[in-house]
């Protein structure tokens, strides 16, 4: 699964002063977590944020891809369940805003869809 292109992956984790590998590892971690996430498919679970926020969180969604800004309370959830190093958030979220508006609310999350996941 190849959320984002290799040169968008090593200019953030350059200009974030973070390894490249680690980075890709984190955003690994942070789909498997979605992917294994109790009782819910990705694309189940995107269904329920949308129905469950009071702002819809999805910005695009494309044929193997969904783009969201959600809460922040829930982007922490998400880190933490994933395990994601506290030196590698900050990088994250910069990757995950290169697909999303940075004029909107909430924090982008990018993730692969249940049917490109499979």
């Amino acid at each position: 699964m190849l959320l984002f292109d290799d040169e968008t992956v090593a200019r953030v984790a350059s200009d974030s002063g973070v390894p490249e590998p680690a980075l890709r590892e984190a955003v690994e971690s942070v789909q498997a977590t979605l992917d294994d996430f109790p009782s819910r498919s990705v694309d189940g679970l995107v269904y329920e944020w949308r129905q469950a926020f009071r702002d819809d969180p999805l910005v695009e969604r494309r044929p193997d891809t969904w783009i969201l800004r959600v809460p922040e309370r829930v982007w922490v959830d998400i880190r933490e369940r994933a395990d994601v190093p506290d030196d590698l958030v900050d990088a994250l979220v910069s990757l995950y805003e290169t697909e999303a508006d940075a004029t909107e609310d909430g924090v982008a999350l990018v993730i692969a869809r249940d049917s490109a996941s499979e």
